[in-house]
């Protein structure tokens, strides 16, 4: 099977490879760092899982290129392009961030969640908190995969 991860922070992206090479070894999981090169890659290959974060950049930088243009509900803008392509991959988006936006449009994650899964019913498959010194999320995670049909290995 394969596995597109879009993220852009290198922390989450080095901690889920490693999650993801200890729980399903055998699979081939390719990576995108930003909204516009995750929309390409769904256009160009097919995939059976993807692992998408909230706020993305709208294009890919070098690590020392200022960003202005990151996008808050960047993973929404993603499901709607998914859409728009009629491309049906599984989601789970993974996020390390209790609150999106500020007032007026601040949504808190239980409020996103809920609103995905009303917009995106066919492809969203929840959501899963992130946070680098707890490890529920990959517990999480894990059972997101064992629902859609991987063979999950190993601790966590």
């Amino acid at each position: 099977m394969t596995i597109l991860i879009v993220e852009d922070d290198e922390n989450k992206r080095i901690q889920l490879s490693q999650f993801l090479q200890a729980v399903i070894p055998n699979e081939d999981v390719q990576l995108q760092r930003s909204l516009q090169s995750g929309v390409k890659k769904i256009r160009q290959q097919t995939f059976d899982f993807i692992i998408l974060d909230m706020t993305l950049p709208q294009y890919d930088l070098s690590p020392d290129e200022p960003s202005d243009d990151t996008h808050i509900f960047g993973g929404q803008e993603f499901l709607a392009q998914m859409e728009r392509f009629d491309v049906r991959t599984p989601v789970v988006v993974f996020t390390q961030f209790e609150v999106f936006g500020k007032p007026p449009n601040e949504m808190n994650l239980e409020s996103l969640d809920l609103k995905l899964k009303a917009e995106y019913p066919g492809v969203y498959k929840g959501v899963v908190y992130y946070h680098s010194s707890i490890n529920s999320w990959k517990q999480q995670l894990k059972d997101k995969f064992i629902e859609h049909g991987f063979s999950c290995k190993g601790e966590m």
